[in-house]
């Protein structure tokens, strides 16, 4: 089954007057489907499960608030494919990452070469406008008290993902 470690955040009004002001070739992610990806771990089986889930019981901090502000792209501005909301402070968020990744890594999962914590908003197919982009670059689009952290099972469907909790970790 395919996998990733999150911290789930609600949808806000302004991340949905955010996703509006998108023009172009995009998939918007769904309000259900928002989330901070802590690590992807693509295609795990029924027995890795309880191995991650000690894992991240050995990483995880006290709960935590996050402010989501700002707007990014990756891989960059020029040439988007993915618009996103960032995560601040990004420190602790960094930590359990960092935490979790270096663990896995031991099961053999392979590391990642960077990680920016962010809340993936949309999708590009082609070329995007976003109407007002000054205004979302400054705005704060609400704060999350961080209680904890989910592996999620991950189903591709034609008309997107669907998410399912497999483990709920409380901080």
């Amino acid at each position: 089954m395919r996998c990733f470690i999150a911290i789930e955040v609600p949808f806000t009004h302004s991340m949905e007057e955010f996703q509006k002001s998108i023009e172009g070739r995009v998939k918007l992610v769904e309000r259900e489907n928002v989330h901070i990806t802590l690590k992807f771990l693509g295609e795990i089986s029924e027995n890795d499960v309880e191995k991650i889930k000690e894992i991240i019981e050995n990483c995880k901090k006290k709960p935590f608030n996050i402010t989501l502000k700002n707007v990014g792209f990756f891989p960059n501005e020029r040439y988007i494919r993915v618009i996103w909301i960032g995560v601040f402070p990004q420190e602790p968020i960094i930590n359990i990452s960092r935490c979790i990744d270096e663990k896995l890594s031991s099961l053999g999962f392979e590391k990642e070469k960077s990680y920016v914590p962010h809340l993936t908003i949309a999708r590009a197919k082609g070329p995007v406008k976003i109407k007002n982009l000054e205004k979302f670059r400054a705005m704060e689009f609400g704060s999350v008290e961080v209680k904890e952290i989910k592996i999620k099972k991950s189903t591709l469907t034609p008309k997107g993902p669907i998410y399912e909790d497999m483990v709920v970790i409380q901080l």
